[in-house]
């Protein structure tokens, strides 16, 4: 007959569990019993780390060492153990106060949010910018630059704004000013998608067969949408938070740590993947395999305008990360931005 974790024994591995975030030690029985004020003799609970070793939940690096939890306890705990609390009211003081002076600046407000989940973490952090593609247009304008060249410029309902240059348009500038007139009359309000969309359908209607100056406009809203970049950016701050534990402390893996905050490309996949179920997703170990960071573990969650998902955050750190402080940090932080980006 299989081992069974009781509530006594989760009991323990939740201490052990506090233990090694708190020191990222191998944990030993004596210390759980003293430090823990534990009413569960050595003996005991030696027996209850060899069966949860057993079960592949704990390891022992040394013969004489105590437990470190595995990746796959790390995952119990988190599912079966871990009850999350609330983030503290002088935290969520500090985020509405820091986020609320950059309200109007997109980009200010997605460093911002990114500055402070490193900082109240004390460990590396991620978010993705929304794509182009989910901005609401407010304004766009085109301004001829010489024979064949026009400047575009798209402005968000944000206050971000864009610019590329069209090739290949040689036209006088009072019909680029009808055309983002018209464009601007029939498709600000819309996100750059829902106008992607629509100048589609335009393209092949019967009031672009017949009225010259509908045709125009769309043609060129048409390349003005297709020239944005629609890569999102990324915003990493606090990397040197993760160099200084010691668990990092080789040449090697900083340098695996480096070249991974680094591919980007990897990040965002990653990153993708949190987008696929609402709420706060944890990433242990291997999990992080890809990014070469096997011995980290990532919190992350997206952030939406309602129902459309609109970017993620997380935080990176060592697999002994403080859980119960990040994951209430992380799912506050994007209701934060989930509210604040309703109108982006």
């Amino acid at each position: 007959m299989g081992f069974t974790v009781n509530s006594r024994d989760r009991h323990i591995f939740d201490v052990i569990m506090q233990e090694y975030i708190s020191t990222g030690e191998p944990v030993g029985s004596r210390v759980v019993s003293r430090r823990y004020g534990l009413n569960i003799s050595p003996a005991t609970i030696r027996n209850v780390m060899s069966d949860l070793e057993e079960i592949g939940y704990l390891f022992q690096p040394h013969v004489s060492a105590g437990r470190v939890p595995t990746p796959e306890g790390i995952r119990f705990y988190l599912e079966e153990i871990l009850e999350t609390k609330g983030l503290p009211k002088g935290e969520k003081s500090l985020i509405a106060r820091q986020i609320t002076k950059t309200i109007g600046n997109l980009k200010e407000t997605i460093h911002e949010a990114s500055v402070l989940l490193s900082e109240i973490s004390k460990n590396a952090s991620i978010v993705i910018l929304p794509k182009i593609a989910t901005f609401i247009l407010k304004h766009i304008e085109f301004l001829r630059l010489d024979q064949g060249r026009v400047l575009v410029i798209l402005v968000s309902s944000s206050g971000m704004v864009y610019n590329h240059i069209v090739q290949g348009e040689d036209l006088p500038q009072n019909e680029l000013t009808k055309y983002s007139n018209y464009l601007n009359a029939t498709y600000a309000g819309l996100t750059i998608q829902n106008v992607r969309d629509m100048l589609v359908s335009e393209m092949s209607s019967e009031k672009a067969k017949f009225d010259s100056l509908v045709k125009q406009a769309v043609q060129l809203g048409m390349k003005a949408i297709d020239g944005v970049e629609d890569t999102p950016d990324i915003v990493i701050e606090g990397k040197d938070s993760v160099f200084n534990y010691p668990e990092f402390s080789d040449i090697e893996k900083l340098k695996d740590i480096v070249r991974a905050f680094e591919d980007r490309g990897r990040i965002l996949r990653l990153l993708n993947r949190v987008l696929e179920s609402p709420g706060v997703t944890v990433f242990v170990g291997e999990d992080l395999g890809n990014l070469g960071m096997s011995d980290f573990s990532m919190v992350a969650s997206g952030y939406y305008r309602g129902d459309t998902p609109l970017g993620t955050l997380g935080v990176i750190g060592p697999m002994r990360m403080d859980y119960p402080r990040v994951i209430p940090l992380v799912e506050y932080m994007a209701k934060v931005l989930s509210s604040l980006l309703e109108e982006i």
